[in-house]
């Protein structure tokens, strides 16, 4: 087959990491298939295979709705591609290429203000184009990806889609959190980040689903009946000053009496991010959605206990490798710090996360996804 992906989104966090993971998964199968990846202004271009099956394509100058819907599929029937892979929720309304989409979630049909508290205009024009778009490619698809069988349930109950036509192919892991670091080393990345005694590390993003001021309570009410959680730190990820400027955190913090003790970083490079795990006390994931949870992996990866949230994908992906409490129960949360300082109960969850990671594998995404592309043309 000669197959086009959109790879617009390399680089990345997130669906940039799916997609950088399944191209290499892809070119490591050896097959005959060639593979044209278009990319966009800021995609990263290492993250394309060195394989001569494998070529980037610059779409050059335009807007992302227009590469979308004309000059991605105009360009696929110019080159005689046979199909089309869109990796990112979106796709073309009109496309005489059939095309597989991935559909990783239906988060997009929330309310904008439930993930950003003040959008702005152009994020406001890009949740109704994606309202608009989203299930109307779905519809036209040949295959619909997702990556839970959580999230399969939750399409196939909100879109009027033949269920036939959608698949679960899931995520792996990142070979780069398959190998932890130097003790040394990783104690040193800490410290830079300014982390000198025991923490507990989170993921954090301006999004409500994140769980960020509830984790914060919690935290601070551990705290009161533990002498180490008392003197942690809780350090959030993913969060630069503007972001953080347009949430409740601090003022959650401030309130909780832990100011002092929640550390706010920016996004931390891929080595950064490995030392965080592995020197945290714990991982705490509170999420109250997710289409699959890939940091739970990572976490397992780098041997870093996970408490994590029982609600939507993450129980599916963290599998018997994660302690899981309600992340609406702040009290239960608290708790949930406690027994995670346990260290025969953190020892067992580090044993069965790294047992969990057995079920993922991207050579098998790269095999089902490519058999996937064949269904689609018949």
């Amino acid at each position: 087959m000669k197959i086009g992906i959109d790879g617009r989104v390399l680089g990345r966090r997130g669906v940039g990491r799916y997609l950088k993971n399944l191209l290499a998964a892809l070119a490591d199968l050896g097959s005959r298939d060639e593979f044209t990846v278009f990319l966009g202004p800021r995609s990263r271009t290492q993250d394309l295979p060195r394989n001569p099956r494998f070529r980037g394509l610059s779409l050059g100058p335009g807007h992302p709705a227009w590469h979308e819907q004309a000059r991605i599929p105009a360009l696929a029937r110019k080159l005689g591609l046979d199909l089309l892979h869109f990796p990112d929720n979106t796709g073309p309304l009109r496309c005489r290429v059939p095309f597989v989409l991935t559909l990783h979630d239906t988060m997009w049909m929330r309310p904008l203000r439930e993930a950003v508290a003040r959008p702005t205009p152009s994020q406001r024009l890009q949740d109704l184009y994606r309202k608009w778009v989203c299930p109307r490619a779905a519809a036209r698809a040949g295959r619909v990806l997702t990556i839970t069988r959580f999230s399969r349930r939750d399409i196939l109950e909100k879109l009027p889609l033949d269920p036939s036509r959608v698949e679960v192919v899931s995520e792996g892991l990142d070979p780069a959190f398959s190998k932890g670091l130097p003790g040394a080393r990783a104690r040193a990345l800490t410290r830079g980040l300014g982390l000198e005694g025991p923490y507990v590390l989170a993921s954090g993003a301006s999004d409500r689903r994140k769980n960020v001021d509830r984790l914060i309570e919690a935290f601070a009410l551990a705290g009161r009946k533990s002498p180490l959680l008392k003197r942690a730190r809780l350090a959030v990820t993913s969060m630069g000053d503007r972001e953080l400027a347009t949430t409740t955190y601090r003022q959650t913090a401030a309130r909780a009496g832990v100011s002092g003790r929640v550390r706010f970083l920016g996004y931390v490079g891929e080595e950064e991010l490995k030392a965080l795990y592995q020197e945290a006390l714990c991982f705490a994931y509170p999420s109250l959605w997710e289409g699959f949870g890939l940091p739970v992996l990572e976490a397992f990866g780098m041997g870093c206990p996970v408490l994590a949230s029982n609600a939507t994908a993450i129980p599916e992906t963290a599998g018997k490798g994660a302690l899981l409490v309600d992340p609406e129960d702040v009290v239960g949360m608290a708790r949930g710090f406690h027994q995670m300082l346990r260290p025969a109960l953190r020892d067992r969850l580090v044993l069965a996360g790294r047992k969990e990671l057995g079920r993922y594998s991207w050579e098998r995404a790269a095999r089902q996804t490519l058999g996937h592309y064949r269904s689609a043309l018949h």
